[in-house]
Parts: structure tokens; sequence; C-alpha cells
């Protein structure tokens, strides 16, 4: 059996190097009014997104998640404050673990269709969009005892669509042996 199988980006500085780039390009624009502007318009680009943009999109410009030998490990991202956490401190990620005999059941969604173990082949993941917020839904939702969890399959789809569906099948072959 295979150590771990990876899906996902996992997470980097990139969140704020970027935010502190366009609020340096943003400030040098409202240079031209004046100072007070050019300060004003670099905090205020630098709040938006680092407190707003980065912790909305994060689960999917973020979303790594692995099957390793004894379950699923994801980063959390419960609440706002985890996903702050993770943007400032990304070498302290936090991750939750899902142990196999906590899922009660398995599914691939891909925008509007479920799809289960059996009809995996038939999955035919439309073409994904670079920008996250356009991105078509496509994950595997874990059911577990109290709750359930989605699990980001889009990013991997963008970046190597040929090799996410071995991959994803192979997940389900293994969830479905050690679930049942």
């Amino acid at each position: 059996m295979i150590d771990t199988i990876e899906f996902g980006k996992k997470i980097n500085h990139r969140p704020i190097i970027v935010s502190f780039l366009v609020s340096f390009l943003a400030g040098s624009v409202g240079l031209i009014a004046n100072i007070k502007v050019s300060i004003l318009s670099f905090l205020i680009v630098l709040f938006l997104l680092l407190c707003v943009y980065f912790p909305v999109l994060l689960p999917k410009l973020f979303g790594h998640w692995q099957l390793e030998k004894h379950g699923i490990s994801y980063y959390k991202m419960n609440t706002y404050r985890d996903k702050l956490k993770l943007i400032f401190h990304p070498d302290q990620a936090e991750f939750q673990f899902i142990s196999y005999s906590q899922i009660k059941g398995f599914q691939v969604h891909e925008e509007n269709q479920q799809y289960s173990t059996a009809d995996i082949l038939t999955i035919k993941p439309a073409k994904q969009s670079i920008f996250p917020g356009l991105r078509k839904p496509f994950f595997l939702e874990l059911e577990l005892n109290q709750a359930s969890t989605e699990l980001d399959l889009s990013f991997d789809q963008l970046h190597d669509p040929q090799h996410t569906m071995y991959r994803l099948t192979n997940v389900l072959q293994i969830l479905s042996n050690k679930t049942n």
C-alpha cells in the first residue's frame, strides 16, 4: 500500500508576500495624491487581503489533505481564527485527523452530481478556473459519526487532471476497504 496520497497545495508564505506586494503597489499609486493617501491605501489593501480575501479563499487555495496509513489529515480551518493563524504562521500549521473508524460513508461531489465508489469511472470533471472563487465544486465528502467534512479536489483537477482521477480512484478503493 502507498504510504500517503496527497491532494491540494500546502500552505506557505505566499498570502503574506502577495498581500505586501499588492499593498505596496496600491500605496505607490496613492503617492500620486500625497503621503497620507499612500499610507491609507497601503493599510486598507493590506487589511482587505490578509483579513478578508485570503481567509475566504484559503480552503480553495491551500486545501491540502492526505490519506495516511491510519486515516486522513487535513488543515484545521474551522474558524476564522484558524485561517488567520494559517496565514500568519504557515510553518506552525495545525492538522485535524480523521481515523478510518470515524468514517461512516463517503462520496465524490462534482458540480451538482454525487458519485460513489461504484460509479467513480463515470466522472467527467469540468475544467477548473485558475481563479479560486470561480472553481466548480469538486470534493470528497466524508460522512462522520457526528458531522461531515469536505476535502477539496479542485486544485488538483486544475493542475494535474490526468493523475487526479487515478489518485482519487486509489483513495476511494482504500476508503472502501478500511471503512467496511
